[in-house]
């Protein structure tokens, strides 16, 4: 028989958002604030109830350790990996994203979050009974702070055996370690070069769209969440015209989220208005 692993006891819903408010390593207060109002918009009960249960299964106490050996790191870099060891900020702010593609209702999934990082959207979805899997960037191109906040974020969440790594490049096919996926989903986009000279262009995103249909599903999708780039794209923000164009086309754009289906769409709701998601 395995020994049980030692965990700090969790702490209760109120508990999380005071610790939030009031972490040194938060974002700004406005910020927090503003994570828990919209998780509060949902007046959902399966969603208020799911930080207490990611906190549950997690190793808090491993958690905090890395904190605490962060926090210097933090002090100095405050956009840095080291950020993602702030777990009260974090979890419910993936929570957040669990709620607004839905998962929090839908029946189970088998879902792929490329450039999964810490792991908190997968270790959520996963609460919520979902069949989850990342992948993120090989150690050799990662900071050393981002290989150790990563890999401990991951094995505190016990979510270490669900990523791979994988390197996404432009115009080459991606060996993504599982197939037959209902979602795959990206936030805060970089492999695309993000702010780089040579960043992506529509025949990049065209390849990259038609390799990840090749891993979902009749009815699955591809959600993307771009990253912000005013200095290349000035009023488009996050594309150009002719990227913009290719998105329409393949399927809906609301200004950074971009969602792609294949096939007749699934039962399950994404993106839901959380004035409207009051079920659960």
């Amino acid at each position: 028989m395995s020994e049980a692993r030692a965990h700090a006891p969790s702490p209760s819903l109120l508990g999380l958002i005071a610790r939030s408010l009031l972490s040194r390593s938060s974002p700004d207060r406005a910020e927090v604030a503003r994570t828990w109002g919209r998780l509060c918009r949902y007046y959902s009960r399966a969603l208020w109830g799911l930080t207490s249960r990611v906190c549950q299964k997690a190793d808090l106490q491993r958690i905090e350790s890395l904190a605490r050996e962060m926090a210097s790191v933090v002090e100095r870099d405050p956009a840095c990996a080291a950020k993602y060891a702030d777990y009260a900020f974090w979890i419910p702010f993936n929570v957040n994203r669990v709620g607004s593609l839905g998962l929090h209702q839908s029946q189970p999934l088998r879902i792929l979050d490329i450039g999964c990082g810490p792991g908190y959207f997968l270790a959520a979805a996963a609460a919520c009974g979902h069949e989850c899997y990342g992948i993120d960037a090989p150690a050799a191109v990662m900071t050393a702070v981002e290989q150790r906040v990563y890999s401990e974020l991951l094995a505190a969440l016990s979510l270490q055996d669900r990523v791979s790594p994988l390197l996404i490049e432009r115009f080459k096919p991606m060996a993504l370690p599982v197939r037959d996926l209902n979602l795959i989903t990206a936030f805060w986009i970089c492999f695309n070069r993000h702010e780089q000279p040579d960043e992506w262009s529509v025949e990049e995103w065209k390849f990259f769209v038609q390799d990840a249909m090749t891993y979902l599903r009749d009815g699955g999708v591809l959600h993307l969440e771009l990253n912000s780039n005013l200095a290349r794209y000035h009023s488009l923000e996050w594309y150009d015209q002719a990227t913009l164009g290719f998105f329409r086309s393949a399927g809906t754009v609301d200004r950074n989220l971009v969602r792609i289906g294949k096939g007749k769409p699934q039962g399950w709701r994404q993106t839901q208005n959380p004035a409207q998601a009051r079920a659960g």
